[in-house]
């Protein structure tokens, strides 16, 4: 077996951390298996973590102003990332996985893509339309009190 390599029991709890945490960085993926696993360095986690990328295992994802984080789902999608929260989510998008992969774009061969979108989501804007609702109520409220007020 010239290649394989070994599913150690630290390969096996940095690659469970993966899975329960959502598009983690490598210091988040440590925090949650040192918790369990006390003696496993932050040295051993990264170090598994770039071979598990090395090995396709897990994707690399590289977003602006942010830390590279760690995906486990392999199918061709790409990530969008809460500007008021900062949370990272899969976007699966029709079409994405032939244009990321195999097409030709002016002469141009893509063999990947890495595409990020930004917005809110879904636990924000909920946040955001509650606080607006409470705010277009006081608003409300102060036109009312204000009209007294100049008589």
């Amino acid at each position: 077996m010239a290649g394989a390599t070994r599913n150690t029991k630290q390969k096996q709890a940095v690659y469970e951390a993966l899975t329960r945490l959502d598009h983690p960085t490598a210091t988040q993926v440590y925090a949650c298996v040192h918790t369990e696993h006390p003696t496993l360095s932050r040295g051993t986690v990264f170090r598994v973590l770039g071979a598990f990328a090395a090995e396709g295992r897990v994707r690399r994802v590289t977003l602006a102003d942010s830390d590279t984080r760690y995906d486990h789902t392999l199918a061709p999608h790409a990530h969008g990332r809460c500007r008021v929260c900062g949370r990272v989510c899969d976007i699966f998008l029709p079409d994405y996985a032939s244009i990321a992969r195999g097409a030709i774009c002016g002469g141009f061969h893509i063999d990947g893509c890495e595409v990020e979108f930004t917005g809110v989501c879904g636990t924000c804007s909920k946040g955001q339309m509650r606080g607006s609702a409470e705010e277009i109520s006081k608003e409300k409220e102060n036109e009312g009190t204000q009209g007294h007020q100049d008589v």
